[in-house]
């Protein structure tokens, strides 16, 4: 029985207050980002899957000292709404409704007037008409109907990088070499992950393909692994040789090209993870024939293209932001990295440059 007529969204405080499920197969598990645990218990069993699958190199054990920095993911079903989930994140990020609108700005969500007292609605500008996400003082309901899993942990995540307040996160590459750290920055498609991942068929550490995390007290780099998305392209000879002989998540991308998703620890153990100082920061600013590099000429106070994770800047003034940022990778060499010729060819010019004491 429905504990009450009616759309769910005009009866969110009820659903609320209702019954749910609590069976939850696989028990609490367990991950690492940075210094914060996160918990996750969950009744979606495609859901905790596909995490696992992509965040396994973060998986640990359940940590023995409660004091650590520990955020919780909980998705129960609702008996009496089928159609719906209950999703708690414990503790949540500040203002998380104008957060998540800016986590996912493509999907357009917008916000939805007419819900209860104490509740906040998204809808999509498809159908501004029926909410999908309603946020409640304790918890968040999520309709079945929408692709919400994503959504849901880049939240959960997000709270856990929240509270690294003395690391910077950023969508980068990054890799160890000569036990130096080394930032490749670039937008979608730029050659990152193609980079990351020949540096790891070389023996170099592998710190993360998709996020890079530096301490702003230590200047350290810090591994930030999760599975690799890998488009088509040229591949180092050993992952080819991995993915022809294991079974990998494949997806197809609106652009029809497909994506694999490979385990990096896997596929080239080589590569292991390691904390190194932050020494360059490569930003990579397009294709040409050969691969070249030239030291970053910016004015001053010019900030480097860098793109902090929202989770790393929320809440934080510009000034504040611009401040942090600079602090944190000022103590790096900046250089533009033209990619060319072969992954190899601007690998081999990216080792020349690291190798190069002179700062400049």
């Amino acid at each position: 029985m429905r504990p009450d007529s009616g759309a769910w969204w005009e009866r969110v405080e009820a659903i609320a207050t209702g019954d749910r499920s609590s069976n939850v197969e696989q028990g609490t598990e367990w991950y690492r980002f940075g210094g914060t645990f996160l918990a996750m218990d969950c009744v979606d069993v495609a859901f905790s899957s596909r995490f696992g699958d992509i965040y396994a190199e973060c998986a640990v054990p359940a940590p023995r000292d409660e004091g650590l920095r520990q955020v919780s993911l909980r998705v129960t079903a609702l008996p009496s709404e089928p159609d719906l989930l209950a999703v708690s994140v414990n503790p949540s990020l500040p203002d998380e409704v104008d957060f998540l609108r800016q986590l996912v700005p493509e999907r357009g969500y917008r916000e939805w007037t007419g819900g209860e007292q104490g509740w906040r609605m998204l809808a999509l500008p498809e159908a501004p008409e029926e909410p999908v996400f309603a946020f409640g003082p304790r918890e968040l309901l999520v309709s079945r109907r929408h692709p919400w899993q994503q959504m849901v942990a880049m939240y959960a995540i997000s709270s856990a990088f929240w509270l690294e307040r003395e690391l910077f996160i950023f969508h980068a590459a990054s890799v160890g070499l000569f036990r130096k750290g080394v930032l490749l920055s670039g937008p979608k498609e730029a050659g990152k992950t193609t980079l990351a991942l020949c540096f790891a068929s070389r023996g170099h550490s592998f710190l993360g393909d998709e996020w890079a995390a530096v301490s702003t007290v230590s200047g350290e780099l810090l591994p930030l692994r999760r599975a690799a998305s890998i488009r088509p392209g040229p591949r180092p000879r050993e992952l080819n040789e991995y993915l022809r002989n294991h079974s990998c998540h494949r997806e197809t991308l609106p652009d029809g090209r497909e994506r694999v998703r490979a385990k990096v620890g896997a596929a080239l153990p080589q590569a292991a993870a390691q904390i190194v100082p932050l020494t360059d920061i490569f930003f990579l600013r397009g294709f040409s024939s050969r691969p070249a590099v030239e030291p970053f000429a910016c004015n001053a106070g010019e900030l480097p293209p860098v793109s902090p994770l929202l989770a790393s800047v929320w809440r934080r003034s510009p000034a504040q932001r611009a401040l942090d940022l600079l602090r944190t990778v000022g103590r790096a060499r900046w250089w533009h990295l033209d990619v060319g010729g072969s992954p190899e060819e601007t690998a081999d010019i990216i080792e020349e440059t690291v190798k190069e004491e002179i700062w400049v």
